[in-house]
């Protein structure tokens, strides 16, 4: 009995038709020797159709390879409508009902074969870049097996077409990989926020008025804690040099060291009020500033804008005859 198929374009069109052959002939071709790998092409005329009553498929016939010939021609149909994923499904069905015997090494190695190019007709499709690297894999193996599938001048041919296939398949990979970076490299550009000039200057201009007015009340508050200082040190020598003038003879000098002690008092008063205040306003209005600027600066450099000059920190100084406002920054 023999059966129609439709001719796959899979490889080469003889290695298809000895499939179709091999799968679709009545079982004594798969379960004899190994002359199913010579099978011959399935004849193109359309057998007649049995008549009325005829006799059914001998009882002898093994139902598993008669299921594996039928999800061979339904993976065949679904190839011709471009339905690339049932085919593969179908093909692998059909693969895992062949015994694994020597007659069947064949068949089962092509039908893995189709399933390879199946997946990259599949990648037209879709797009999905794992059906090459599927398919490139299962062809990898396929060339391990051709020395056990044909003779060795054969397979040195089949050998060389499979190794160009591959080399098809790496370069459609890369060029994908290459495209896909691309599209990121593009995205990543498009969705970069665009900078306002404008209102990076009006910020600029904000930040560097709160830095100047609290590097103002910063240097008052110091000034503030020198005024502390300096009474300190005025009432403590006024206390000292009270005590050397004990008698009624010295109660003039006593007097102005008294004055001059209650100055110093009254100057670490004033010293305390002014440093308390100014240090307590100005030095949070420089944190803020300089946190406002420091951000203002990163947005600049996200956005690809880069500054001359940066100012990396702001504060307070102190020194044995004074204090001071110290800056670092970047040029």
């Amino acid at each position: 009995m023999t059966m129609r198929t439709t001719a796959l374009e899979l490889g080469s069109r003889a290695t298809s038709l000895t499939l179709a052959a091999a799968l679709l002939a009545p079982s004594p071709a798969l379960l004899g020797s190994s002359t199913a790998r010579a099978a011959a092409p399935a004849p193109e005329a359309e057998a007649e159709a049995p008549a009325e009553g005829a006799e059914e498929a001998p009882a002898g016939e093994d139902p598993t390879l008669a299921e594996a010939k039928a999800k061979f021609e339904a993976g065949a149909a679904r190839y011709t409508a471009a339905d690339y994923g049932a085919a593969i499904d179908l093909w692998l069905e059909a693969y895992a009902l062949l015994p694994a015997t020597v007659d069947n090494q064949f068949i089962k190695a092509q039908l893995i074969y189709n399933v390879a190019r199946a997946q990259q007709k599949w990648f037209d499709i879709d797009q999905d870049i794992k059906h090459l690297r599927q398919s490139r894999e299962i062809l990898v193996r396929y060339a391990d097996e051709l020395d056990a599938l044909y003779e060795p001048s054969q397979a040195a041919i089949e050998r060389e077409k499979i190794e160009d296939q591959i080399g098809e398949l790496d370069a459609q990979i890369a060029e994908w990989e290459a495209e896909q970076r691309r599209r990121e490299a593009e995205l990543a550009e498009r969705m970069r926020p665009t900078f306002d000039f404008e209102a990076d200057a009006r910020e600029e201009k904000r930040n560097k008025a709160m830095l100047g007015a609290g590097a103002t009340l910063t240097l008052l508050g110091l000034g503030g804690g020198v005024m502390i200082l300096g009474g300190s040190l005025m009432a403590k020598n006024a206390e000292e040099q009270i005590g050397n003038y004990p008698t009624e003879a010295d109660v003039l000098e006593r007097e102005g060291y008294l004055e001059q002690g209650v100055a110093g008092n009254a100057l670490m008063i004033v010293g305390t009020l002014s440093a308390s205040i100014f240090l307590t306003a100005g030095l949070p209005l420089v944190g803020v500033g300089a946190a406002a600027e420091k951000k203002r600066r990163q947005r600049r450099r996200d956005a690809g804008v880069e500054d001359v000059a940066q100012v990396r920190a702001v504060g307070p100084m102190l020194l044995p005859q004074g204090g001071g406002l110290s800056l670092s920054g970047r040029f």
